[in-house]
Parts: structure tokens; sequence; C-alpha cells
């Protein structure tokens, strides 16, 4: 699409919404002293060359239009860059506050550290060879070039749309994201604030055009992305979910998530000299870009407060945006060496680092009834944050779940009564995505359920696990119930999986009440298949 139909479909879109859509600000040059910096055009000239000078290794591609119809262009770095392989993905970002110019040219930095030292350098080859790295130089095109059109430098912070009733313009885009989307007194709902959120979570193009990025990284129900960078000046801090909060480990969180987040920003922190800290011990933030990112696809997701200038808070002089890209240097390839298991940075990588490890805090490819074979007409498997149901005898499903706040559940909803949304009817079951297992021996899967039941339960109701191969079931795992009050208990259990080394298997969960009037209830969580004696941190 031309520059000149972009124009034509903004200007449409501006007659239907009753908003004026001006002309795009272009800046030509950057203000007198600062030419270090790269202007839009500039930066595209910077990522053609380098696909120019590094065609198989590096490739330019746009995530979406800003709202005045600029791409807002990504740059995905990895040895075989035209291919979409089996490996652990990170992006950077920067600029998604315009005036923090030097988070743009970090991301220039990288990517001249990582293009230039390929073949040359070991670490960055491994690194290249091993990662799918994605840089976005600048995710705030507009506000960056209105930053700088009038020869000096105006420390504009927000995009540059229009705002419905209002004449001010701008939102503020690490606000806009919808995950707790004002919520929290983290931002403003007044426009023309520093921190204005905007009329409704993901308003902003901009907001948009990187969650439908990220979210088209979900390959075969999993998240590609382990890890994930935003710039942002300035400060000289390292920062971790949550912004929302002033909890460590809410319910939206794991406690084996939240020490992999402390362990890295401190260990990316001691490598750059910078604070590490959660986003909201520096102050309260809602709808931000690293929150929604970790609550919605478990991303790793840091924001750098870069190094402040001594005479120019948000635009550091040469000499100090080159002191700050070799302290952060380090620190980045820290991390991504670290992306295909960040959790083994604390000490979690013999159970974390296998083929599988699902929370289900996220959907990550599971199917129920994957045959249509299932006969249940209640109490089908989801994946929910559960309901408590209770009878006179105690409780048959458990609102508290291992970790975080979502468990696999037959039937979440709790009902009017304890046998209202419970399995009825015959089998319920549901299906893993692909994992494959590498030859040789020490495969394990480990797993946390329960199974409960009233006194009206009998043998021929179970909670079963099976492994599947080519279409063909092995029990692995399974628990019959009895003519007994049994209440839910979450308990954790092992089965070694060696029978199917070297091959790719999946899992077939299944829950099963065959009596006319039983209660009986199903729960599982933390479902990990990992090597033994596999990475330990």
């Amino acid at each position: 699409m031309t520059s000149r139909v972009i124009s034509a479909v903004l200007l449409l879109g501006a007659v239907v919404l009753g908003l004026a859509v001006p002309a795009p600000t272009r800046a030509t040059s950057m203000p007198a002293g600062f030419e270090v910096y790269h202007t839009y055009a500039q930066m595209e000239a910077v990522l053609d060359e380098t696909v120019a000078d590094h065609p198989a290794i590096a490739r330019k591609f746009s995530i979406g239009r800003s709202f005045e119809g600029r791409h807002i262009w990504a740059l995905k770095i990895s040895d075989n860059v035209h291919e979409d392989e089996d490996e652990p993905e990170v992006v950077f970002d920067g600029l998604i506050h315009a005036r923090e110019r030097a988070t743009a040219e970090m991301n220039l930095f990288l990517i001249r550290i990582l293009t230039d030292n390929y073949g040359s350098n070991q670490r960055i080859t491994d690194i290249v060879d091993s990662t799918e790295i994605f840089i976005i130089p600048m995710l705030n095109p507009d506000g960056g070039e209105w930053d700088i059109a009038s020869g000096q430098f105006r420390e504009w912070r927000r995009n540059r749309q229009t705002i419905p009733g209002s004449t001010k313009r701008g939102v503020d885009l690490n606000r806009n994201f919808g995950f707790k989307w004002g919520c929290c007194g983290g931002s403003s709902g007044t426009p023309g604030a520093w921190n204005y959120r905007g009329p409704a979570p993901f308003s902003s193009p901009e907001a948009r055009a990187y969650r439908d990025f990220v979210n088209s990284r979900v390959i075969g129900g999993r998240q590609q992305i382990s890890a994930a960078i935003s710039w942002h000046s300035a400060g000289r801090q390292v920062l971790w979910s949550y912004g929302y909060t002033r909890t460590n480990v809410p319910k939206t969180m794991s406690a084996d998530d939240h020490a992999a987040f402390v362990a890295l920003g401190r260990e990316m922190a001691r490598l750059n000299g910078y604070r590490p800290m959660q986003s909201s011990d520096l102050y309260v933030t809602d709808g931000d870009q690293g929150d929604w990112a970790y609550y919605n696809h478990r991303i790793f997701f840091f924001a750098f407060e870069m190094a402040a200038g001594k005479n120019e808070r948000y635009y550091p002089s040469a000499a100090e945006l080159d002191a700050d890209f070799t302290r952060n240097r380090p620190a980045v390839l820290y991390l991504l060496e670290q992306a295909a298991c960040p959790h083994a940075a604390a000490g979690l990588g013999a159970t974390h680092c296998g083929p599988l490890n699902d929370d289900f805090e996220t959907g990550r490819g599971w199917q129920v009834n994957p045959f249509g074979t299932d006969t249940a007409v209640r109490g089908i498997w989801a994946r929910a944050v559960p309901a408590q149901t209770r009878t006179a005898a105690g409780i048959k499903q458990r609102a508290n779940t291992p970790s975080g706040q979502r468990a696999l559940v037959t039937g979440p909803q709790a009902g009017k009564k304890a046998n209202a949304k419970d399995v009825d009817g015959g089998v319920t079951s549901v299906r893993s995505p692909a994992i494959s297992l590498a030859a040789g021996s020490g495969h394990r899967l480990r797993f946390s359920y329960y199974l409960a039941h009233n006194a009206r339960a009998s043998n021929a109701d179970f909670f079963r696990i099976s492994v599947l191969q080519a279409g063909t079931p092995t029990t692995v795992f399974e628990q019959r119930a009895s003519a007994v009050e049994r209440n839910a208990a979450w308990a954790s259990r092992t089965v070694n999986l060696d029978a199917w080394a070297g091959q790719t298997i999946r899992l077939l969960v299944e829950a099963a009440d065959n009596g006319p009037d039983n209660l009986l209830e199903a729960g599982l969580d933390d479902v990990r298949v990992y090597p033994v004696g596999g990475t330990a941190g």
C-alpha cells in the first residue's frame, strides 16, 4: 500500500469518526549537536543496510502501522532467518515513549553487535544460531518524529493520535495495554496527561501492533517468545513484573516465575550496574506492556531504564550513550543465553527446562474431547480459575491451586449445589500438545492432581493419564474411586517415560463418572516433562 493510499485510508477513518488526522510530521534532522541520534528515515536506512550486508541472518518486516501510517519496523536476526525454527525467541523494543531517544539507539547498537560480530565472535554466533531475535527500534515512530520536528527537542512522550472529544493528542502507549488497564491508580484518564491511558484498552494502533505481533508468535498452542526487554529512560534500573500491584507474588503470578524474574533481573543488574527491582517499587503502573506480556503469555519481560544524560535527561551525549551501550551489552547477551529456559537462573532448570512445562496460566495447546468420543454431559475439562464446592463431608473442588490461579479442572463453576457442575454422564478427556522426547533414558512426567468424590462413587469412576504414541494410548497413571467420601487435596506424582525415548508423544487425561448419581471432581496442574539430570541452572 502506498503512502498516498494510507493517507486516504486515515482521512476516511477520520471522517467516519468525526476526527481530524493532520498530515504526518516529518523530521529531516536531529537538533544541532545530537546528530548521533537517528530520525525515523535514518533508522529505516540502517535496517535496510543491515539486511543488505547480512541477508542470511537479518530480515526486515513491519508489525503494523502507527496512527499516522508509518510502518513499525522490526528486524529478525537468526541463522536461518527466513525459516520459523523451533528455537526460543527474544524481543527487544524501544521508543515506546517518544522522548526516550536513547532506547532506539540501544536497539540499533544491538543490531550492529549481533550482525557484525556473527561468525567472528563465538559467543554471539552461538546465540544467533540458537535463538530467534526480534528487534523493534521505534514502537512509537509518530511521537518520535514530532519530538524533533521543530529542530529542538519537545520532550514529547505519547503517540500522536487524536482523542475523541478533546483537542489534546496522544496516548501513553505503556498504559494502553489490556491487562489491568486503568485499574490501580497507575495511569490517568485525562487527555493530555503524561500518562494518559487512552479511551479504551488497545485504543492505540501501536499497542495493537505489538499485541498482534506477540499473539502471532503462538505456534501450535505455545508462545515461542520466552523473554523480552523494552528500553526506557532514564533511571538505570532493571524492572520486572508486576507494575499494577506492590504484592511480590499475587495470584496472577506463580512463585517459580517470581523466583526466575528476581534471579534474572538481579544478574542483569549486576552485569550492567543498574538497580534491580519490581516495577511497582519504582511506581505503580497499570495497563502496561510488561504486565500484559507476562500475564497473557508468560513472557519474562523486563523494562530497562537506561542512564540519563548529565545535561539533557532524555537525550544523553554521544559519549554517555556509548558508555551505556557498553554497560548493557553483557546483560543483553546473558538474557539471550537464558532464553531456552529462564527458570534455570533460579535453580529450577532440572524440572522446568524440559519439552513441557505447563502451569495452565495461559493456553498452551491442550484440546478438550480431542477424538469427539467423550460422553460426559457436565463437568467438562476446562482451564480456569476454579470455584470451591463443598459438601457436609468437605471440599470436593478446591479454589486454590498449586501455583498461580488457574488449573485444568472438571467444571470450574461452583453451581448452586456441590454436584451441579461436577462430572456427569461418563468420560471427559483433554489432550496435550505434542511432546518430543530426546533419545536416551531419564525422561520423567511430574504433575499435581486430585480426584474427589462422594460415597456414591465406585471403582468404575477414575482419573487417568495415558501416553499417546501414534494414536495408541498406554495408561501410565490411574486412580480409581470407591464408595467413600474423598475430599479434594492436591498431590504430586512422578512417572517414568523412558519407554518413549526418542519419540513424539501426547498426554491424554481422562476423568470419568460412570454412576447414576455420583459427585466427582478432578483437577490437574503443573504438568512437566523433563530429563533427569537436565539443566539445573
